[in-house]
């Protein structure tokens, strides 16, 4: 009996374990001439960036995507599995980002996870 519970709790593990979601909203600030790396997802994201501040912020990668985010103006885009993203302050202040990411993995931020 206890082994039947005991195979019972592992398969319930097994199947309920990748239905987790990490969904995450951050304020983010990026000084004058730094980045923000989004380092190589391990699976699907769905990303969100609202620019709140008054300058231009430009995105690069090696996908088809907007070359920059207008000033107040918001991007979603589903980020594929092992795809990056980087966000490039080139303005000479510090610039605000609205980051939502949603995936079933969390994501990594110049080497930092957010969570």
């Amino acid at each position: 009996m206890k082994n039947v519970i005991l195979i019972f709790s592992l398969m319930y593990a097994h199947f309920c374990m990748p239905l987790h979601r990490v969904d995450v909203w951050k304020t983010l600030t990026v000084h004058p001439g730094e980045n923000l790396y989004i380092n190589e997802v391990k699976a699907p994201v769905t990303l969100e960036i609202k620019n709140l501040s008054d300058k231009e912020i430009h995105l690069s990668s090696k996908l088809t995507m907007p070359q920059s985010i207008a000033v107040g103006s918001g991007f979603r885009y589903r980020l594929p599995k092992k795809g990056s993203l980087t966000m490039e302050n080139r303005n000479t202040v510090t610039v605000s980002v609205y980051l939502h990411y949603s995936s079933s993995k969390s994501i990594f931020v110049n080497n930092k996870e957010l969570r």
